[in-house]
């Protein structure tokens, strides 16, 4: 699957596909001389859960550009193997004009970015691969 954001609604899609991902927190990088924040995920695919009923996970990555700054809550950076598990996105405007997309994770993580506009790319990796685990029913 590769998919681009450029507004609110895309960017809702994006978040919903990639809700239940497995990210560790040395699969997170941002690189402020370019401006762009990226991440590796591990992706539930719940497009083939609901189409051929079957569970697997894939490797995405997931990229924002545009980005003025990044700010953490509840992760420890320093313990790099953590894994998070991604809840949802939200995004709201600042006092500033800009763009605030929020990273919500389990056990009240957070990943806030700061951009000027809605520039986001996700891309699988790979080939996908069968699990066991099963992860919550999406609350549509």
């Amino acid at each position: 699957m590769n998919l681009n954001a450029i507004d609110t609604d895309e960017l809702k899609i994006i978040g919903t596909i990639l809700q239940d991902g497995l990210i560790e927190v040395s699969d997170i990088k941002y690189l402020p001389s370019i401006r762009s924040f990226f991440l590796m995920i591990t992706r539930f695919m719940w497009e083939e859960k609901i189409v051929n009923k079957v569970n697997q996970r894939i490797k995405a990555v997931l990229c924002f550009e545009d980005v003025i700054s990044v700010y953490s809550k509840n992760i420890d950076q320093l313990n790099k193997s953590k894994k998070l598990e991604l809840l949802t996105f939200n995004y709201y405007p600042n006092k500033s004009k800009n763009i605030e997309i929020e990273l919500l994770f389990k056990n009240d993580a957070i990943i806030k970015l700061e951009t000027e506009i809605i520039r986001c790319k996700l891309d699988d990796q790979g080939n996908p691969w069968g699990t066991e685990v099963q992860v919550n029913e999406k609350n549509n």
